[in-house]
């Protein structure tokens, strides 16, 4: 089969790359200039990439792990974790159950009544499903007492969910307790975390040349603007022109450029709202499968990337979450505490990490405007940090970064098989329990293609007419 991968994100490279080596003819179709999705590198200069967004792995992230041992890429090396927690006007260090024992904005009551609820949690055993009824905020005021949810928890949820915090199904906080660590022997008492030498762009070049020699193709800086279906059964997408990504993400704003291409089958790992954008009506979609589309909710990701001078330090730590809610960012993430700055000839990098509602005042600041709306709060976190610290600055939203996973959100998420024989959809809101990411995206790619191969073709329905 010909088949049409829009999006070459980590789920769309790995689907294609799966598919070449079943003999099938995959093209891929990308907005941004780059590979990767989220995980897209940028080039910093002096021969360094850093990631747009931060990332890291954990030990128990066993599908990227074990796709960077099949394409021989790497090492990843694994380092120990620092973190803390701003709260109170300062940072905490939070990484050992000790270090929650000294936690002292809680009681001394809270503080073990804390450490206890997560333990039971993550010894219980008990399947996701057995939250999924009940709100993160009603369980932590429950097993942790209402010290926890204003000083912790509460001020993260609101952080990442903003208006929603309240509502946010107890099966994402199970999650992101238990299902990505579930560790064994030495990482059980100490947390390490993974890194790709030298950067996570080895992973994406490999995929493309694996693509390519099965006789694939990977386009980027250039999306699709339509995705159509013909009476035979057989998909129409329309290209657009280099350069769409400077008008945004919607397809609709696209100028369409060169023929449009026939395939047998398509595969798309774009985010709900842009699939609905693609979706011409002579796809024939069932309207309950467009109503979950439009069901659920996103937040999205605003973050910047700062170049700090080579002997200026925020913290201490690898990541601080910011539990302090006035302060306008959610985290702060500096990637040299992780990584010594001697592997970027002495720069020192730091992100500032925010998860915004649609709309929010902040997504409209330009990179220095939004430098100079974070500076007096950085002053809250190190009183010495100065605008002259800031050496070079990068900013990138993503408006489908987090899907908000609400109480009965389990009900909403759409099913890869769209419904329409040969169209697969493949997106960050059908992560779940888990937490969406590059690990989990590796399985969503490969799930796609299982989903895809697993369709009777031969015996499609005759799409009705456009």
């Amino acid at each position: 089969m010909r088949v049409a991968v829009l999006g070459a994100g980590v789920a769309g490279l790995v689907a294609a790359y799966r598919l070449t080596e079943q003999g099938h003819e995959p093209v891929v179709f990308e907005r941004w200039p780059g590979l990767g999705g989220m995980a897209a590198t940028l080039d910093v200069g002096g021969g360094h990439l850093l990631e747009r967004y931060y990332h890291h792995w954990f030990t128990s992230d066993r599908h990227i792990v074990d796709l960077c041992e099949e394409l021989g890429v790497g090492p990843i090396e694994w380092r120990p974790s620092s973190m803390a927690f701003f709260v109170d006007g300062k940072s905490r260090a939070f990484t050992t159950p000790l270090d929650l024992l000294r936690f002292t904005p809680l009681s001394l009551r809270d503080r073990i009544r804390m450490g206890v609820a997560v333990l039971k949690l993550q010894r219980a055993g008990r399947p996701t499903s057995d939250y999924e009824g009940e709100t993160a905020a009603a369980w932590i005021r429950r097993e942790m007492g209402e010290g926890p949810w204003q000083k912790v928890w509460g001020p993260l949820l609101r952080g990442k969910f903003g208006s929603r915090a309240e509502d946010i199904s107890m099966a994402w906080l199970h999650g992101k307790l238990t299902l990505r660590r579930k560790l064994e022997g030495k990482e059980a008492r100490k947390e390490l975390l993974g890194y790709p030498a030298p950067s996570f762009e080895p992973i994406w070049t490999e995929l493309v040349k694996r693509i390519e020699a099965g006789g694939g193709q990977v386009r980027i800086d250039q999306p699709a603007a339509r995705v159509s279906r013909e009476a035979d059964g057989t998909f129409v997408v329309t290209p657009a022109a280099p350069g769409s990504f400077r008008k945004g993400h919607d397809p609709r704003d696209f100028d369409p450029a060169g023929e449009a291409e026939r395939f047998d089958a398509v595969i798309a790992t774009v985010p709900n709202d842009i699939f609905l954008s693609l979706a011409d009506p002579s796809l024939g979609l069932a309207d309950d499968f467009l109503e979950k589309l439009r069901t659920i909710e996103y937040h999205t990701a605003l973050c910047l990337l700062l170049e700090l001078q080579s002997d200026k330090v925020l913290s201490p730590f690898y990541w601080t979450n910011v539990a302090d809610t006035d302060v306008p960012f959610v985290g702060l993430i500096e990637h040299t505490n992780f990584l010594e700055p001697e592997r970027y000839d002495g720069r020192r990098f730091l992100y500032v990490a925010n998860y915004l509602e649609p709309g929010d005042e902040l997504l409209s600041l330009d990179p220095d405007q939004l430098v100079d709306r974070y500076l007096p709060h950085l002053q809250k976190v190190n009183p010495a940090f100065s605008r002259d610290w800031v050496v070079d600055r990068w900013m990138f939203r993503e408006p489908a970064a987090q899907p908000i996973v609400i109480v009965g959100y389990h009900e909403t998420i759409p099913p890869l098989d769209t419904g329409i024989p040969g169209l697969v959809l493949a997106n960050t809101t059908q992560i779940y329990p888990e937490d969406r990411g590059t690990n989990y995206s590796v399985r969503l790619g490969e799930d796609a293609v299982k989903a895809l191969l697993s369709q009777p073709l031969a015996a499609r329905e005759t799409a009705p007419s456009a």
